[in-house]
Formats: structure tokens, sequence, C-alpha cells
């Protein structure tokens, strides 16, 4: 039958992936590496288990797993909390990547490779794993520690970093999107980014807005992933890859209220196809290639392990963490992930890389996955051996350097011009990516409008008339409102140069107002296609753009403004959660000086404590911690009574010294006992009994307290043909009544004994 072959195919692929990473999962490893082995078993290089017929549809369903992951991986990186992490934290990232870059230049000149390869191998090693270093902080309860969340922050930004030199090299290996010059490639890919990013806010939240409101969670689905393709195929389209469509979708739908939604509807698509890209990976993977390269992944992790440590530590330092912090981020940050690979098979397929990097690139990222957890296991002493040879003078100087920066930033800015101006620098360069990447696209959007114009009889000039104007009209909006901002920084400047140089002021404005008109032009020139609608065509575009301005330049501003609004909405971070953020921070060296450390605690399903209240479970006597705060449902409660009880799925975030931590947390964490054979079916059933006499007679069900007894709800009483439906605390029962209780088949049999017992309180224990 026809189609058989895929559908076999991907049965193999799934099956071997989920063994594969079941046995990864229970000896403490990532799943990634269980997908690269599963692809190497089953793929075309290792009879006689190559069970896949055709691995080239494998590979092409591997692009769709490329562009969920890149999805998901934006999902989690915001552009909000991108903000949050700060300048800062974006400057430490790229120090890092650019020392990534020279250590492994200087590698590869004494390993007599040429600077392609080396840019590649860099590219290779910048960015480390998110996912394994989540792990090792989960597993190792660090999450509430200031170096592992400058550490998390980090490996965020590195995916940017990662997708960025993904497009450069992909761009550059197929001389799109500027060819193979790193300026142009650079200058285009932050206009598409721009514009893309700028039309996304602009349009997304109102398409998901209107989704949300039909209440049909199957249509937002379908939507949003139909979204996600055709950015991720715009992308391509545009010279660079699927993943950077696919990644900037992701950010944008991270700032929106229905970002929950989404991604819970994603999950399994992402798990799903994610898993086929990764053993797609591993079937280009001859496992006999691995041998030879083995002493040079050995060799290798060695310098990615001191290179990285290093480089992420430096430039943390450079950008203000403390130095130790910094040290102990940095011995976080050394796993290599997904992009490792990414990038190996795309400098193999260009030809850049000798097939042999291939395996040794998935070597060395397995290799770091075994390394690094047992790495930060031992990281105090790791830290202490180092502070006993490193030579002190270092260590006075990193702590010396500290403390100039922070008395730096603690400084107030002395010029009041600049803070007026260093507001609108941003708009402005947001403003001229957009304009740019109007102009440098709308050839391309032309080509794909040539071609439909037949089909619906408009000549073709037509066409390009019609849609130059609409760009023409867009991009005169987006200069008027950049020609304001430059405006208003001239003024700013001549203000303050005037008030401070007995300059006149006027004459300062005019001349700051004139260079930059001329600038201004120049770079219009630049970037706009004159060739295909030639003079004339181009004189009509000006033509009317001038009666625009003179007619509805009020209407320009107001259509600008309703944009930045519109994106503002989107983007204005929540005050809470910026307070939360540096209470986080604050509260983070308040531990470091007590000595202290939080941990959290989640209430397992059928836990023997859940339903008692905090003054019952005493976890301050007992297990020598407080409970600072319960997240119950995505809601934080701080003002904690002693009467408040613990239900299953409550996370508690608990406060104490280390080791009474894990004490704590092997004790409310320990698994439930087994659940008896009847209870295989959970769900609610509804049984009616008929009550003989007994010592609940005349009691009220609030008294009587069945919920906490038996666990059922009574939810009818019938007595005398009187029926009362959803009985309140205040109702009674007698003998005879009938009465209608819910609860799991469990908790029914608690209260069939309790009634043969004749309502006594022991029957249900």
């Amino acid at each position: 039958m026809e189609g058989t072959g895929l559908i076999q195919d991907l049965a193999i692929v799934l099956l071997a992936a989920g063994v594969a990473g079941a046995l990864c999962r229970r000896f403490g490893l990532s799943v990634i590496v269980g997908y690269l082995v599963a692809g190497m078993l089953v793929g075309p290089f290792t009879p006689p288990f190559s069970f896949v017929q055709d691995v080239e549809r494998i590979r092409t369903l591997s692009q769709v797993g490329l562009v969920f992951l890149m999805f998901g991986i934006g999902l989690g990186l915001s552009l909000t909390k991108l903000g949050r992490l700060g300048a800062p934290a974006l400057l430490a990232t790229g120090v890092g990547a650019v020392l990534m870059l020279v250590f492994t230049r200087a590698l590869g000149v004494a390993l007599g490779w040429s600077a392609a390869q080396s840019l590649y191998v860099s590219a290779m090693l910048m960015v480390s794993s998110s996912a394994v270093i989540a792990k090792v902080i989960a597993e190792l309860n660090l999450g509430h520690e200031r170096p592992a969340q400058v550490a998390l922050g980090v490996t965020l930004l590195e995916d940017i970093v990662a997708v960025v030199m993904l497009t450069l090299l992909g761009a550059q290996a197929a001389g799109g999107a500027g060819g193979g010059q790193l300026g142009p490639v650079l200058a285009g890919m932050g206009a598409f980014v721009t514009l893309l990013v700028g039309a996304g806010l602009l349009m997304v939240p109102r398409v998901l807005r209107r989704l949300e409101a039909r209440a049909d969670p199957e249509l937002q689905t379908i939507v949003v992933a139909g979204l996600l393709f055709l950015l991720a195929v715009v992308a391509a389209r545009a010279g660079y890859s699927l993943a950077l469509g696919a990644f900037l979708l992701g950010a944008i739908v991270a700032e929106l209220p229905q970002r929950a939604g989404v991604e819970r509807a994603f999950a399994g698509m992402r798990d799903l196809f994610s898993s086929v890209f990764f053993v797609s990976i591993g079937m280009m993977l001859d496992p006999r290639e691995l041998l030879p390269v083995l002493p040079a992944a050995l060799g290798l992790l060695v310098f990615v392990v001191v290179a990285r440590a290093t480089a992420t530590t430096l430039g943390l330092v450079l950008c203000g963490t403390r130095p130790r912090d910094a040290r102990r981020a940095g011995l976080l940050l050394t796993p290599l992930g997904e992009f490792t690979f990414i990038i190996a098979q795309l400098g193999v397929s260009a030809a850049v890389l000798p097939p042999r990097f291939y395996p040794l690139a998935v070597g060395l990222a397995i290799l770091t996955v075994l390394v690094v957890p047992a790495l930060n296991r031992r990281a105090e002493a790791i830290l202490a051996l180092l502070g006993r040879v490193e030579p002190r003078w270092i260590g006075r100087a990193l702590e010396a350097y500290h403390g100039w920066l922070q008395a730096v930033q603690a400084r107030p800015p002395r010029s009041v011009a600049w803070r007026l101006v260093r507001g609108r620098l941003p708009q402005v360069a947001a403003e001229a990516l957009l304009v740019t990447g109007v102009m440098l696209f709308t050839p391309q959007l032309l080509e794909l409008l040539r071609a439909q114009a037949p089909a619906f009889g408009l000549p073709v000039r037509t066409v390009e008339l019609a849609c130059w104007g609409a760009v023409g009209l867009v991009a005169l909006i987006l200069l008027f409102a950049l020609w304001r901002n430059l405006a208003a920084i001239a003024l700013i400047v001549a203000e303050s140069v005037g008030d401070g140089g007995g300059l006149p002021t006027g004459v300062v404005q005019r001349v700051l107002r004139a260079v930059l008109a001329l600038l201004l032009f120049a770079w219009v020139q630049a970037i706009a296609p004159f060739g295909p609608l030639g003079v004339w065509g181009w004189l009509v575009v000006l033509a009317g753009a001038v009666a625009v301005v003179a007619f509805l330049s009020r209407k320009l501003i107001f259509w600008h403004s309703e944009w930045r609004a519109s994106v503002d909405a989107v983007l204005t971070e929540d005050p809470r959660a910026a307070a939360a953020a540096r209470a986080a921070e604050q509260r983070g060296r308040d531990l470091e000086a007590w000595q202290l450390s939080l941990a959290e605690v989640v209430v397992p399903d059928g836990a023997d404590y859940a339903g008692r209240t905090l003054a019952q479970l005493a976890i301050p006597a007992r297990l020598g911690c407080t409970v600072l705060e319960i997240e119950r449902n995505g809601h934080v409660v701080t003002a904690l009574r002693p009467d408040f009880p613990v239900f299953p799925g409550d996370k508690l975030l608990l406060l104490g010294a280390p080791a009474r931590l894990v004490t704590a947390r092997g004790e409310l964490q320990q698994a439930p006992a087994a659940a008896p054979a009847d209870e295989e079916f959970r769900g609610s059933v509804l049984e009616t009994f008929t009550l003989p006499a007994g010592g609940f007679e005349g009691r009220t069900l609030a008294a009587l307290r069945l919920a906490q007894r038996t666990g059922v709800r009574v939810v009818a009483r019938e007595r005398q043909g009187a029926r009362v439906l959803a009985p309140g605390g205040a109702e009674t029962l007698v003998a005879g009544d009938l009465v209608l209780v819910a609860g799991t088949l469990a908790e029914i049999g608690a209260f069939r004994r309790w009634l043969a017992a004749g309502g006594s309180a022991e029957a249900s224990a």
C-alpha cells in the first residue's frame, strides 16, 4: 500500500528513540544522547539493524522537528525576559562568544585548520545546552542560587548566538542574503528580524485574541502551526534558515497571555518531531567512525571544559558578576548540545568541514554531557583547588575590578541630555532597521506577486506600482517617525551644547538637522531599489509620498502611534514581575550572608500527608526548615497560617541549611505507596446508599466531616420523597435517608465500611 513505507520508518524511529531515551533517563543521561544512539542503530550504517527504508524522507520530517525545536526555544526566551536579563548579561554572552572564537582560532592555527573551518568549529563550541544545564541545576538543587540563575540567563542568550551563527553560516554557504560578506549578512539579518518581529507583534496578538474569544483550542493550535511553518518558510526564502523564523515566532508568542495554552498544545508535537530530528542526525553517523576520532574528541573535551569555563567566566566578570559566582556559573556552562550537531552537519554539507568532523562533534557533545554533572557535583572542591593554584594577584585584580565597576554603576549619570537621548536611540535603531527590511525584502515579495498576477487578470506593471505604493506608504510612516526622533535628538543636543558652550542653540540645532537630513537621504538612496520601477515609476511614487505628507501628516503620526502603542502593550513588563526579580536578587544576597539555601518541593500525588495543615506537618520542628511560600495552580501564597492545608501538586519553597533541605526533600517527595488494585480507575463514580441506624443520626454534614474521613462527597439526599441537591454543611442525616455520594472506588469502599461500623470515626481509618 502506498505510504506504508514512511509509516513503517516512523514507527521504527519513534520506538527506537523511546527505548533509548528511557534507558538514558534511567542512567541519568540526557535523552538527546539516547536519540543519537537510536539513530546510529537504525540508520543505514549499522547492519543488520538498518531497518529504515527511506532515510531522505526521515530527514525531511526532521526539518519539521527543527522548526518545532526552535519554536520551543523561542517560547522559553521572550523579548521582555531578554530585557530583564539586561545589557550586562547580553554583553557577557557576546564577550564569551568572542573569546571562544579567539581561543578556537588559536587552536585552529596550531592544528592547521583553515579560517573557515575554525569559524565553524568555534560556532560549534560557542553554545551550551540549555536542556542539560537545566537538568543539572535541578538535580543539584541549585535553582535558587545566583550562579545557577546567571548560568540559565546566559544559556538562554547563547541560543540567540547560535541562531545568529547558524543563520550567518547558512547564508554564507548558500551565498544568499548578502552573500559571503559578513557586514551585509549582519545588516540584512538585523533588518529582517526587526521587520518580522515588528509585523508579528502587530498581527499575532490580534489573531490569537480572536481565536481565544472563540474558545476553540483546536482552531488556535492549527492557526499557530500554520503561522509557524509560514514564518519558517519566509525566513528560508529570505536567504536564512528555517530555524530563524520558527525562533522569532516563539519569542513573539512568549510575550502573549496565550503563551501557556500554546505551549501545552505544542509540547507533544515538539517532543515527537524533535526526537525524529535528533534520530535523523544519528542516522548520518557511521558508528565505525566514532572510534578513530575518540582521541581527538577527548582532547577537544579538555579544551572545551577549560576554554568555555574561562571564556564565560571572563565575560561575566567583565560585565559585573562577582568573580566567585562567575566561576561557578562557568562550570555550569560547559555542556554542548543540539546546536553543535546542527552546525557540524551544516559545515560538512557545505564541504567546509571534512566528514570526520561530524562524528567528532557528536562524540564531543556526548562526552560533555557525561562529564559536566560530575564536575558540578565537585564544584566547590574544584574552585578551592583553583584558588590554591591560581596566583593571588589574579584574584585580587578581579575583585578590585568588580569593586570599581560597582562604584561606577552606583554613580548618578552626570548628563541630563544623555538620559533623554538614550531613551530615543533604540527607537531610532528599530525604525531604521524596519525601513531597511521593507526596502531589502520587498523585491522578493514582488516576485511572488508577479507570478500570481496573470491568474487574477492584472497587468504586471499595475501590480508593481500598487506594491511599491503600499511599501512606500509604510516606509513613509516609519521615515516620518524616524525624522521626528532625529529632530528631537538634535534639539536636545543643541540645548545641551548651547547651555554649556555658549553657542547659539538655534544655529546648532539647524546644523545638526541639516547633517542628519543628509545622512538620512544618503541612507535611503543606498537601500532603496530604484531599478525595478525606473525613473518615471519612482517619480509617481515620490509624488504620492509628497501628497500624503502634505495632507495626511497628522494621520501618519496617528498610525505610527497606534503601532507603537500596540507593540508597547505586548512588551510592557508587569511591574510585579520586575519587583519579583529584584526581590529574588536581594534574597540571593541575604541567603549567602546567612549561609542558607532554598529548595522547591512538589507534593507528589497520593502523598500520605496530603490534606494536613502546616501545623500538623510541623516542618520547622521535625525537619529544621521554614516554609516561605506555597504555589498552587499558578498562584503564590505567602501569608501562610498554621491551619493552611497542603495538597498534591502544591510547590513548597523551603528555607534552611543545605543538609536540612536534603533531608526535607527526601521525606516530602517520597513516592507514595502503590495504589490498591481497586484504584485502577481513579475517576469519580456515583453510588446510592440507604443509611442504617447509627451514631451519625441528627448530626450535620459539616460535623461528620465525611470528605476528611472517607474522601466521598454527598451530592444529593432524599427523605420521604423530598430531594435536596448539593446539600450544604447544615444538612442533617437520619436513618432511612437515601444519599448519593461521589468518590473513587477506594473512597466509596471507605464510606461503606464507615456505614457498616455505625458511622464511627475509626471505621474510615
